[in-house]
């Protein structure tokens, strides 16, 4: 519940991005409210209690994400924020190679034309406001230490009420509000924005490929961190996601729970990630949230990893097709990995 109740407050910001837009002096109360913030982490750094103190990793996240927040309400700034994204996004969606080869446009002209993070955009310095505050507060709980050896903590069932209202309910909120629907668009513009649209027959075929390609992409990871670290972790991370997904009274009640796992963890987060920080951030810095979001790894980082690159390659088939595409692909997953565990803990 209070998960959903911090992902409802960042969708009310959002929102007032939108309607900031045409009232000045609501964007300069969102501006306060960013730097009191700043004067909270500020002063949470400078009086550091114990815990803080013999956790530099978590002491120096926090100094981090103080600076980044205060450095985002400068234009400025965010124009070089807005150089960086534009460029690391050309580079993963390829554009920069065709640029090279073609050449069918001058430089200053082409980072113009795949310009994504927009700074003089209020909406966009909230939703960059909101990617510091998630990305720096879940970078805070995982250890970096633990990349050799990492450990998974005790699985616990996964309820379903958490998956409705956090993973479904609340990222697909938090989505519309972020591109502001009903202030500056219609809900069909919304979904349109967001990527929500009809797919082809051959995105739905894509779709159905990136399924048949995240179960390679599983294997071939778990070969690759089969031994590492001295230990197991394909049959520990087996053996986790069990325990998660368990549930008592066999097929049916396993079939619910993969169900409501593949719609709304594939649908939220692909909502989330693809549909409404991708255009604005890009392939790879959504990606990397996307992993973060995954915090039952903050003490297996290297699984962190393992969600990011595989977001990456979603983000990558997001830029060439729609939303509902990676939908199809992230669910499905979603569904078939989830029915095995619950059914067979």
């Amino acid at each position: 519940m209070f998960d959903f109740l911090i992902v409802a407050a960042f969708g009310v910001l959002g929102l007032l991005g939108h309607v900031a837009r045409k009232k000045k002096w609501l964007e300069w109360l969102l501006r306060l409210i960013i730097f009191g913030f700043f004067s909270a982490e500020s002063f949470t750094y400078s009086n550091r209690g114990p815990d803080l103190i013999f956790n530099q990793w978590a002491s120096n996240i926090l100094l981090g994400m103080a600076v980044a927040t205060l450095l985002l309400l400068f234009i400025p700034i965010r124009k070089l924020y807005s150089v960086f994204f534009t460029g690391l996004d050309c580079v993963f969606s390829g554009q920069v190679f065709r640029q090279i080869v073609k050449k069918t446009n001058s430089w200053p002209e082409f980072f113009q034309s795949q310009k994504i993070f927009v700074p003089s955009s209020i909406p966009h310095m909230i939703g960059l406001f909101v990617y510091i505050s998630t990305f720096f507060y879940l970078s805070s709980s995982t250890d970096p230490n633990t990349f050799e050896f990492p450990a998974l903590p005790i699985p616990i069932p996964l309820p379903l009420a958490q998956l409705f209202s956090y993973n479904g309910l609340g990222l697909i909120l938090l989505s519309f509000c972020g591109v502001g629907i009903f202030v500056t668009r219609p809900p069909k513009e919304s979904c349109a924005r967001l990527g929500w649209v009809k797919p082809t027959k051959a995105q739905i075929g894509v779709g159905i490929g990136l399924i048949l390609f995240s179960f390679l992409y599983d294997y071939c990871w778990s070969v690759f961190t089969h031994h590492l670290g001295g230990q197991d972790l394909a049959s520990k991370l087996s053996s986790y996601n069990a325990g998660t997904f368990s549930v008592v009274g066999g097929f049916a009640p396993s079939v619910v729970l993969a169900l409501a796992t593949a719609l709304c963890a594939g649908i939220g987060e692909e909502t989330l990630i693809r549909g409404a920080l991708q255009p604005v951030f890009g392939i790879f810095p959504a990606a990397l949230l996307h992993g973060m979001l995954h915090g039952q790894f903050a003490h297996a980082p290297i699984f962190i990893v393992q969600v990011t690159i595989w977001s990456t390659c979603m983000g990558i088939v997001r830029r060439y097709t729609n939303t509902t595409t990676t939908i199809i692909g992230h669910s499905g997953f979603n569904f078939l990995t989830t029915f095995l565990f619950a059914f067979n803990p």
